[in-house]
């Protein structure tokens, strides 16, 4: 089982590099538009630049999109405290396994509907750079998949390695 453990903790590990790297690239390019666009506004007399706009825009729910996805690799994600208590060891690792299946199977069906309104909105485009819309249902997708392969992961391990290898989230990282 310690294989299994392994390949759980290596797909984590580049499911997390990768959404750590989203959200850093998303954030700079957020903050450096952002304040260009600023600087714009003092500089010439017409505003701003129209098209920095769209930019946010487009990139703003991929950067949700990849804090999903850590927050699900952090336990943050769902959790079912009030019954797992109750349960002992083997009924906890059950429970876990029963919701990260749902997790898991309800994510996969919403998949297919947001890759067809990915694929209808790929015609639109946006107003001033003529970038496919789709660009937002894709991130859509790509955090569903996210979502599935760290559930996934988490549920290996559980079920190598029992309960204790389910992340716990500390209610000290809360913002509420």
């Amino acid at each position: 089982m310690g294989a299994v453990v392994r390949f759980a903790d290596i797909v984590d590990d580049v499911v997390g590099r990768l959404c750590r790297g989203v959200v850093l690239v998303t954030m700079l390019a957020l903050l450096g538009i952002i304040g260009v666009n600023v600087v714009a506004r003092y500089l010439f007399e017409q505003g701003g630049v129209n098209e920095v706009g769209e930019i946010p825009e487009l990139l703003f729910p991929w950067l949700i999109g990849a804090g999903i996805v850590l927050g699900v690799q952090r336990g943050a994600h769902i959790a079912v405290d009030f019954i797992s208590e109750r349960v002992g060891p083997n009924g906890r690792v059950a429970l876990i396994v029963f919701v990260n299946a749902v997790v898991i199977a309800t994510y996969a069906v919403l998949l297919g509907p947001v890759l067809q309104i990915a694929d209808i909105t790929s015609i639109e485009q946006t107003p001033l750079l003529k970038l496919p819309r789709s660009i937002g249902f894709y991130s859509i997708a790509a955090t569903i998949v996210g979502v599935i392969v760290a559930t996934l992961a988490i549920t290996l391990r559980v079920l190598a390695a029992g309960a204790s290898a389910a992340p716990e989230f500390d209610p000290e990282e809360s913002v509420t």
